[in-house]
């Protein structure tokens, strides 16, 4: 098998078939890529990669690190690895995954290693790196950052966080629910601890705002100061793994109080999803009894009965934005680093009282 089967099959010559698959010198329609990647596919060809590499001097290879507590089980975590495989896949590049399970030293690892491996650039989702490693890799590759704080010599994307928490809770304020609990994760996780200073912010707007507790962490975490005249109640925080079993156990002890919340606000969706089985399981009803509102825009939440309404995050154009931006940045020498914030929207399904939406019409 050949490059020259390759350009027949797809209807172009066995240059064009190199530029495909080395990324250049010349630039590729968008069509003709397309049909060499299907030529590619269909005939099982496969470039010599040591030979590519040394043309190059790159490796083809990116590492994506993930920092997933609940082991791979988050819907944003897999939905996003997906599409930055896909996006990687059509610009030539294969993909190395890890997921540190927000251990320090394993990150530490996975990033050593794949250096080793001669990556050409990381993608670092929620991982958190010291100074010296930061600089260590500012000399090495380029990196882009996933909802996380990072140096300045590092791309960052991420989604305002605050502001969607901030939203979600406002609509169930809107729906008259003023005890309104928040599912979280560790509040030392940059994502949560701002979803968290969202929830709060609207319940503080609308006089509904609880003095937590100190034991809570939100209010030394977020920064917030605790204002007089407010309701004071504890209670209705819980935090748990960031999965189907964290949201389920949080939202049983919460749901299990004397003073039990009428409304739920999950830090992800898969919590959410958790904590709407042990209300089943608790005899209350999703949302007569009891609304639940998810964060991530996670495809699963269409199909849970109710449909549950989420703050929905774009993690395919996130994953798409970052992969090309990583990708940009291998390409060309000299390219800035960017930062580039995006906006969640409010999806309302059943879960929180709205109407149901079909799925099929």
């Amino acid at each position: 098998m050949t490059r020259n089967d390759v350009a027949r099959l797809a209807g172009t010559s066995p240059a064009v078939v190199s530029y495909v698959i080395n990324n250049g010198p010349r630039p590729v329609s968008a069509a003709a890529r397309q049909r060499v990647l299907d030529a590619i596919k269909q005939l099982g060809y496969r470039p010599n990669a040591v030979a590519r590499s040394l043309r190059s001097r790159r490796s083809w290879t990116i590492g994506v690190i993930a920092s997933d507590s609940a082991g791979g089980k988050s819907p944003f975590f897999g939905q996003f690895t997906r599409a930055c495989e896909e996006v990687a896949w059509q610009r030539g590049y294969s993909v190395l995954f890890g997921n540190s399970a927000e251990d320090p030293a394993r990150a530490e690892g996975y990033v050593r290693g794949f250096l080793e491996r001669q990556v050409d650039g990381l993608v670092l989702m929620r991982v958190p790196v010291s100074a010296d490693q930061a600089e260590e890799m500012r000399g090495r590759v380029p990196v882009v950052t996933i909802d996380h704080a990072a140096p300045p010599f590092f791309s960052r994307l991420a989604v305002d966080d605050e502001e969607g928490g901030y939203q979600a809770t406002r609509h169930l304020l809107e729906h008259g629910h003023r005890r309104i609990g928040f599912v979280g994760g560790p509040l030392d996780i940059t994502p949560v601890r701002l979803r968290a200073a969202g929830w709060r912010r609207a319940l503080q707007e609308a006089g509904a705002a609880p003095e937590l507790a100190k034991e809570a962490g939100l209010v030394e975490e977020t920064g917030l100061v605790e204002e007089t005249g407010l309701v004071e109640e504890t209670g209705l925080v819980e935090e748990g793994e960031l999965s189907l079993e964290g949201g389920y156990e949080a939202a049983l002890r919460l749901l299990s109080a004397p003073s039990r919340p009428t409304a739920l606000f999950a830090s992800i969706d898969g919590q959410a999803i958790g904590a709407m089985r042990a209300a089943a399981d608790l005899g209350l009803r999703v949302p007569g009894d009891v609304a639940v509102v998810g964060f991530d825009g996670a495809r699963e939440a269409a199909y849970t009965v109710p449909g549950l309404s989420t703050i929905s995050q774009p993690i395919d154009e996130m994953a798409r934005h970052a992969t090309e931006t990583l990708v940009g940045a291998i390409e060309s020498e000299g390219v800035e680093p960017v930062t580039k914030i995006f906006s969640a929207t409010l999806v309302t399904r059943g879960s929180c009282g709205c109407p149901e939406p079909r799925l099929h019409r």
